[in-house]
């Protein structure tokens, strides 16, 4: 947990994108990152959260803020978002899901340091310093990876995709 410097970003050559749609009561949350795979670090630079917002004002900020400069990959649970995205002439492609992938991608994202500055991006500082496993009654860890207050680290799995699934092309 630190601040990244405006110069530091200026370093970073290759950008991850990620959206994983909601509108409420989950959020929409975009994300912007960096990877150095020499150092097995992430670095969380910009983010982009909140409910009931439609497609055009996402977009139009992701244009507002100059980030139509790297592919979004975004939540294929929501195909219409993506055309949406693209109209306005964002690079959005869609995420591959399947079996396992929510398990393959979190175990991805713990291979590395994140770095998390909480004032660029505050709710991710605050779901992935949350964020635990469920556990049953009497304490014991249930398996598997529950499905709230992750909205970021979605995003996070998704921008991330290309770097863990070369199973084929994000169309």
């Amino acid at each position: 947990i630190r601040e990244i410097k405006d110069e530091e970003i200026r370093t970073f050559d290759r950008i991850y994108q990620g959206v994983d749609s909601g509108w409420y009561p989950d959020i929409y949350a975009f994300k912007r990152i960096y990877v150095d795979m020499a150092r097995m670090r992430i670095y969380h630079i910009a983010e982009h959260c909140g409910n009931k917002m439609t497609n055009k004002e996402t977009a139009q900020w992701i244009i507002d803020h100059n980030y139509n400069d790297f592919p979004i990959i975004c939540d294929s649970a929501e195909p219409k978002s993506i055309n949406d995205y693209r109209d306005m002439g964002l690079p959005a492609k869609k995420a591959i899901k399947g079996p396992g992938s929510v398990e393959y991608g979190m175990k991805f994202l713990a291979q590395f340091t994140h770095v998390i500055d909480p004032k660029r991006t505050p709710v991710t500082y605050k779901e992935f310093t949350e964020y635990e496993y469920e556990k049953d009654k009497d304490g014991n860890i249930i398996s598997g990876y529950p499905d709230a207050d992750n909205h970021t680290i979605d995003s996070t799995r998704y921008a991330l995709e290309p770097l863990y699934n070369k199973r084929g092309t994000n169309a």
